[in-house]
């Protein structure tokens, strides 16, 4: 098992398991069939949709439960779990808030009831994932790829990708491009045509951090 933090260990600290540890580990048992969801419910004294949720990402193991969670999955002092591989990133649980157009503009749709697992580069505490909706963009991302925003990071940069809303509270995934200030659709399709920004109220509303897509079988037929 490894630290939460591998910058601040200390000798004198005992490791720490994260709590994507002690998910991954209790979804391995759980698969394993080594004990059954209510048993494990019955342990932790709560409901067993309670464990459905954990299982399923929407409920967090909640702080007061770590240590008996450990304890039933006989991780608490044993070293069962491997160490991450050296220069691999921490997995975090990010919300999915909701869609956000790869087209024309429209507007968001939000559903925080949503979680998704992703290797986030460098410390970013508010990023949140949104799913592509559309073909504007798709030299890059295809439609229905998750990509992750980091509203921190709102710096306009020449050729970076961002989230962006406009005056009518509609938001739009695309590359930014100076000299003019613009907006530039990534597409094959030639519908989609460049946005000026110079003429209306714009917000930024975070840089594209990660895309995470999934293999198109289709495109190896």
């Amino acid at each position: 098992m490894f630290v939460i933090d591998g910058g601040l260990r200390f000798s004198q600290c005992p490791l720490v398991l994260t709590h994507d540890q002690i998910l991954a580990e209790l979804r391995a048992q759980v698969g394993a069939r080594k004990f059954t969801q209510k048993a494990f419910a019955d342990y932790l004294k709560i409901a067993p949709a309670r464990i459905v949720e954990i299982l399923k990402g929407t409920r967090r193991i909640q702080p007061h439960e770590m240590d008996r969670v450990a304890a039933w999955l006989n991780i608490a002092d044993n070293d069962r779990i491997p160490p991450a591989p050296e220069g691999a990133m921490p997995v975090r649980t990010v919300p999915l808030l909701g869609d956000v157009p790869g087209g024309p503009w429209r507007e968001a749709v939000q559903n925080s009831s949503s979680v998704v697992q992703v290797a986030i580069p460098g410390a970013r505490p508010h990023a949140y994932a949104l799913r592509v909706v559309g073909d504007s963009m798709d030299k890059i991302v295809n439609d229905g790829a998750t990509i992750i925003i980091d509203p921190d990071d709102r710096d306009l940069f020449d050729k970076w990708l961002y989230v962006v809303r406009n005056g009518d509270s509609e938001v739009t995934f695309k590359q930014y491009r100076e000299s003019p200030a613009r907006l530039v659709p990534c597409s094959r399709n030639p519908d989609h045509k460049v946005i000026p920004i110079t003429d209306r109220s714009y917000e930024i509303i975070g840089r594209v951090v990660l895309i995470t897509v999934a293999p198109d079988q289709a495109a190896l037929d």
